[in-house]
């Protein structure tokens, strides 16, 4: 029985992993690494993201900063002086 338990969450993390040329590694690489003061929030398969308190945030993302999320969302969350400088690299990045 526990044999099951492990290979079944041990599927799950691994079919949530994305692998590029799929639409869940390209929303991974343009979630990404996040900027300096920054970090995703929510962890997957089941993602509940929000930020804490003296945390923004900034964008959303199914992916975030890895594995992508089977429900829910995950969060980016910036302190209030990395902010500005966040804001400006998310939007130049949705430009692309």
């Amino acid at each position: 029985m526990k044999f099951f338990i492990v290979l079944s969450v041990l599927a799950t993390v691994v079919l949530a992993s994305p692998s590029e040329g799929t639409a869940a590694g390209l929303q991974a690489a343009q979630d990404g690494t996040p900027p300096s003061g920054c970090h995703w929030e929510g962890t997957a398969p089941f993602c509940a993201g929000s930020c804490a308190q003296g945390y923004t945030e900034i964008d959303r993302g199914a992916c975030g900063d890895g594995a992508c999320c089977a429900t829910g969302i995950k969060t980016l969350c910036c302190t209030k002086a990395a902010t500005a400088a966040a804001k400006k690299k998310i939007a130049n990045a949705k430009k692309i």
